[in-house]
């Protein structure tokens, strides 16, 4: 059975591994997880389409050897760190009957590799940077549709592969000039390294400002209104008055009355020419106050109160 088995990658994914292999692949190690790129995409013929199969992914180490890069070439530069046992992933698909992983890519795009001793993540392989590793694709054949999580006694291992040009050197960052032009090249999430990224985008374009209101230009704009209500209540201004009889007064005459900080009768009394025996508390003088001498009167608040009913002031959250 196992010899009928072809196992292969997707061509578009099989051409970059070559290409890449060809200058000696490299792939980054975070703590955080790191997928793959090219991607892993096989193609699996020879299955047959009524028996139940598994797919599993492990990455094993090439050799016993650790690798540096100088002078633009790799080189061996002692023993390899000591390795556990591989860790393997199933396939998130389960298991499913072979014509169903003969009709599309079997894709393991969820698998990371991290550098994180401690990680915890099911999707994540742990390697050691500036060593070389090759996956490894494993076909199992099962007696069940039961979740592969652990290999079932009656579970039988069809055929493991081993795809050379898949190799790779595990790295914390590219080391060969060549690697990082064919990821800028091919991977469109190799933004880092593109001139012109997203971030130098943003810096060059209009701002958000010039085009939208947010929430800064809201709260500078929204005074506004405040301003043009106070300005359509202020008190109409009265012809200036005649200087004091006497010359010694202290009271300001240049300054138009504000008819608002004196009872009606008065006013009224005032502006008809007659005035009372006493019309004011003050000596013989009549003073004249501008009108930001005092606060705003109970009248003028009661007006901006009921401009505010009507519009009311927009609150920026």
């Amino acid at each position: 059975m196992s010899n009928q088995v072809q196992v292969s990658l997707k061509e578009e994914q099989d051409r970059l591994w070559r290409l890449f292999h060809s200058h000696k692949n490299e792939m980054i190690v975070t703590k955080s997880g790191r997928k793959m790129f090219p991607k892993l995409e096989y193609v699996i013929r020879g299955l047959n389409q009524n028996k139940l199969y598994a797919m599993m992914l492990h990455i094993e180490q090439s050799d016993d050897c650790r690798y540096k890069f100088s002078s633009g070439e790799w080189m061996k530069s002692g023993k390899a760190e000591q390795h556990k046992e591989p860790k393997k992933l199933w396939h998130p698909d389960g298991v499913r009957s072979g014509k169903d992983w003969m009709v599309n890519p079997i894709c393991f795009d969820r698998v990371k590799i991290t550098n994180s001793v401690d990680s915890s993540n099911a999707s994540m392989i742990f390697l050691h940077s500036m060593h070389k590793y090759t996956p490894v694709l494993s076909v199992y054949e099962s007696q069940s549709e039961t979740p592969m999580g652990i290999p079932q006694p009656s579970t039988r291992l069809v055929t493991s592969v081993r795809l050379d040009y898949t190799e790779f050197i595990a790295v914390t960052a590219y080391q060969n000039d060549a690697v990082i032009k064919l990821k800028i090249q091919f991977n469109p999430f190799a933004k880092g390294f593109r001139e012109g990224s997203q971030g130098d985008r943003k810096r060059s374009s209009p701002s958000a400002d010039d085009s939208t209101t947010d929430e800064s230009s809201s709260q500078v704009s929204s005074p506004q209104p405040k301003k043009s209500r106070t300005a359509s209540v202020s008190p109409p201004l009265m012809p200036r008055l005649p200087p004091p009889i006497f010359p010694n007064s202290h009271f300001p005459t240049s300054s138009p009355i504000n008819p608002f900080i004196y009872t009606l009768p008065y006013f009224t009394q005032f502006t008809s020419g007659v005035l009372p025996p006493n019309p004011f508390p003050f000596p013989l003088g009549f003073p004249c106050f501008s009108p930001l001498s005092f606060p705003p009167q109970p009248s003028v608040k009661v007006e901006e109160k009921d401009q505010e009913e009507i519009e009311p002031e927009i609150n920026v959250v």
